[in-house]
């Protein structure tokens, strides 16, 4: 009876053996199976992250490009009195003492049409920083032609009125000349 149980109990163990190995084995296959389409998934999503970021960044452009294409021969008085109210704006944002913006027509090229902004603002360094950043980010062709920095007195800004030099903290301000041009491309008919 003894040996019946022995060879009872090798069999189970041989069973439970060989069932073990099996196991291992497939769940191993199924284990690289997984870990392959992972890393396609991985490799996709990222593929796609870097598509969500190109679309984004190219219907930017797409913005840009839609703002600066015309058929007229001038930018009409909307377009400039809107440009004007955007460049007083970003002024306001940057707290920032517009002293005059006035438009000037000017002469374009063949297919490019061309409006000139100047602007004298009365500013320190870092709010004339701030201010060409926003500039930068509009959504237009915009080339800065010149860019004139003027120190203040503290008779010019007007700072210094009824108050003593003990209590003040003295901040550098600039009076600044931009003359700034906005372009377009005439579209052919």
């Amino acid at each position: 009876m003894k040996q019946k149980y022995l060879i009872l109990s090798l069999v189970m163990i041989f069973i439970a053996v060989l069932f073990f190995l099996i196991t291992g084995s497939m769940i191993g296959k199924k284990m690289t199976r997984i870990e392959q389409l992972d890393n396609k998934i991985k490799a996709a999503q990222e593929k796609l992250n870097s598509t969500k970021i190109m679309d984004q960044q190219l219907s930017q452009f797409s913005l840009i490009i839609d703002n600066s294409l015309t058929k007229q021969k001038t930018f009409s008085p909307q377009e400039v009195n809107a440009f004007v109210k955007n460049l007083a704006d970003l002024a306001d944002q940057n707290q920032i003492a517009v002293l005059a913006i006035y438009p000037k027509e000017i002469q374009s090229g063949l297919n490019l049409v061309e409006q000139q902004y100047i602007m004298e603002l009365n500013t320190t360094y870092i709010q004339l920083g701030q201010f060409l950043g926003n500039l930068e980010a509009l959504d237009n062709i915009v080339k800065i032609k010149t860019l004139d920095v003027m120190p203040l007195t503290d008779a010019d800004s007007g700072q210094n009125k009824g108050k003593t030099a003990v209590n003040i903290t003295r901040v550098a301000r600039y009076k600044v000349a931009l003359e700034l041009s906005v372009f377009k491309v005439q579209r052919e008919a």
